[in-house]
C-alpha cells in the first residue's frame, strides 16, 4: 500500500508537536526519514533503486551538509557551487532534471560510500529541488535519484511531472524540515 503525502504530513506534525517525547536529534532524524522514504518510493521507485538525499545549507561554512540518509549525515559536505548538482540548485534557486548523470561532470565521492546494506551504486538519473525558507531563501536541497545499472528507455527517465511533484513536496516539507533540523555532530 502506497503512503500518501497527507499521511506523511500528519506524521511530521505529530513528531513536531510531540514535545519531550523526542530529543531534538531524534525529531530531526524522524522528519528527514519521513520525507526521504516517501520521496524515494513515490519518485525514485523501489524497482529502480530510488534514493533520496537531503542536504542543508550551512551559510557560515558556505557548504551543503548531508542531513539524510543517516549513513551520509556524518560530516559529508559539498561546496555551494556549480560543480555539483545540489550546488547548482542552490545557486540557481531552481529545480534540476538530469537523466544522464554519469555523462555530466559532478562530485561523485558520496556515490562511493556504501549504503547500509553495503552496496555501492552509481547514480544514473536525478531530479533535485530547493527547499525554501520562510523568507524565500534556499535552506536546503532534496535530490531523488535512480541508482545502479538499469535498462535504458524512456520509462526509466525522470519526466518534467516528476520535477513538478518534487517541487510541490519540497514546498510542503520545507517548514517541517526547517523547524526540526538539527545538525548531526560527532558521529
Amino acid at each position: 500500500m502506497a503512503v500518501k503525502l497527507k499521511d506523511v504530513i500528519a506524521e511530521m506534525k505529530s513528531v513536531i508537536t510531540a514535545g519531550d517525547r523526542y530529543s531534538a536529534q531524534e525529531r530531526s532524524r524522524r522528519v528527514l526519514q519521513l520525507a526521504g522514504e516517501f520521496l524515494s518510493a513515490a519518485l525514485g521507485g523501489v524497482a529502480r533503486n530510488g534514493q533520496t538525499a537531503i542536504l542543508m545549507v550551512d551559510r557560515d561554512l558556505g557548504q551543503l551538509i548531508f542531513a539524510y540518509p543517516e549513513h551520509l549525515a556524518r560530516g559529508n559536505v559539498l561546496p555551494i557551487d556549480d560543480k555539483s548538482f545540489a550546488g547548482q540548485v542552490v545557486t540557481r534557486k531552481a529545480a534540476l532534471l538530469e537523466n544522464s548523470v554519469p555523462r555530466e561532470p559532478h562530485k561523485d565521492f558520496f556515490e562511493r560510500i556504501p549504503d547500509p546494506a553495503g552496496e555501492v551504486r552509481s547514480i544514473e538519473k536525478m531530479i533535485a529541488s530547493p527547499l525554501f525558507g520562510a523568507e524565500g531563501e534556499v535552506i536546503g536541497v532534496i535530490e531523488v535519484s535512480r541508482a545502479g545499472q538499469e535498462s535504458t528507455g524512456m520509462e526509466a527517465n525522470f519526466q518534467p511531472r516528476d520535477v513538478a511533484n518534487l517541487e510541490k513536496s519540497c514546498r510542503v516539507f520545507a517548514p517541517f524540515i526547517a523547524r526540526s533540523w538539527t545538525r548531526e555532530r560527532g558521529w
